[in-house]
């Protein structure tokens, strides 16, 4: 039987990319039919410059995506929502600025190959994305950076869709993706994923990925870390124990615990699950029983030409 639970998001450092790491393991993902592969095509390799992650209303409506194909084509990404939240009560949650650092120092490397035969117009293309290993040194993203692809991690199955007049759309996929948050590495699944970017053979802009986590994971894996990480805040900052106490810590006992946070009256507006993307039998059926049983998240992201070796090459 599916749940209904809250969930929310406090960081100081929140960084997400599609991988698999030695983290907190997730709930098992619902399985989905895979689509199909192209059987031709080049090989283009990317590496992020830049992730998004949206901390205003423009921008949650920016990366949003219509996850669960409602009938209303209704853009979703209640992730971006809470942070929004988040960002209004403590405005010096420096999300956006910590995350450019742990890219721009090539600590945090991801990659992605898009297989096409026609780099602007396509009716079949995939799109797949890697953990790399971390950089020796800071990437210069001017298309001579070299990468390793990290072997030790299960790469994600690629995201099958197609490209018009340079403009790639795929999905619905299903992909991990990690979450750093407030330093604490977390592992989920995301499902009902999907894909945009303006794309070319120098890269890609404007790009958005969408999917779902379930609320299991968000109840299991999610909440006690952002507890944890919270506290860890609050010991080691008074200033910010200043900022987050009042704001999480009901019960006044200078700890904040994952039922202050699900209850949370400021975010109770943002907090419940808003997909249908299972049914009764948790399998991946969207809108097939009305019961929301997932949690929308859209990020932005930038890419550009990179060097590297990956399954296919």
């Amino acid at each position: 039987m599916k749940k209904n639970n809250v969930f929310v998001v406090a960081s100081t450092s929140l960084i997400l990319l599609l991988v698999a790491c030695n983290v907190i393991k997730p709930t098992p993902a619902p399985t989905q039919t895979p689509a199909v592969p192209p059987a031709t095509g080049v090989q283009y390799h990317f590496v992020t410059n830049k992730l998004l992650i949206p901390t205003t209303q423009a921008q949650t409506q920016d990366f949003a995506l219509n996850i669960d194909e409602d009938s209303q084509q209704k853009p979703d990404n209640k992730f971006g929502e809470l942070l929004t939240l988040l960002t209004s009560a403590a405005p010096n949650l420096n999300l956006q600025s910590t995350l450019d650092q742990e890219v721009s120092s090539g600590h945090l490397v991801s990659l992605h190959v898009v297989k096409a035969d026609d780099p602007l117009n396509d009716s079949s293309v995939s799109w797949s994305i890697f953990l790399g290993q971390k950089a020796q040194s800071a990437p210069r993203f001017d298309g001579a950076d070299n990468f390793t692809v990290d072997s030790a991690v299960p790469a994600n199955s690629p995201i099958i869709g197609s490209l018009t007049n340079g403009h790639f759309t795929g999905g619905q996929g299903a992909a991990r993706i990690q979450m750093f948050l407030l330093g604490q590495p977390i592992e989920v699944n995301l499902i009902g994923v999907r894909l945009e970017a303006d794309t070319s053979a120098k890269g890609c802009s404007n790009g958005k990925l969408g999917g779902g986590v379930t609320v299991d994971d968000f109840r299991d894996n999610l909440l006690p870390a952002i507890a944890s990480g919270l506290n860890q805040i609050i010991t080691n900052n008074q200033d910010a124990a200043n900022a987050l106490l009042p704001i999480f810590d009901a019960d006044h006992d200078g700890v904040i615990v994952t039922q202050e946070l699900e209850n949370n009256p400021l975010l109770m507006i943002a907090v419940s699950p808003d997909l249908d993307l299972l049914d009764a039998s948790g399998k991946f059926s969207p809108g097939q029983d009305g019961v929301t049983d997932s949690y929308s998240v859209g990020l932005g992201f930038t890419c550009v030409p990179a060097s590297f070796i990956a399954s296919g090459d």
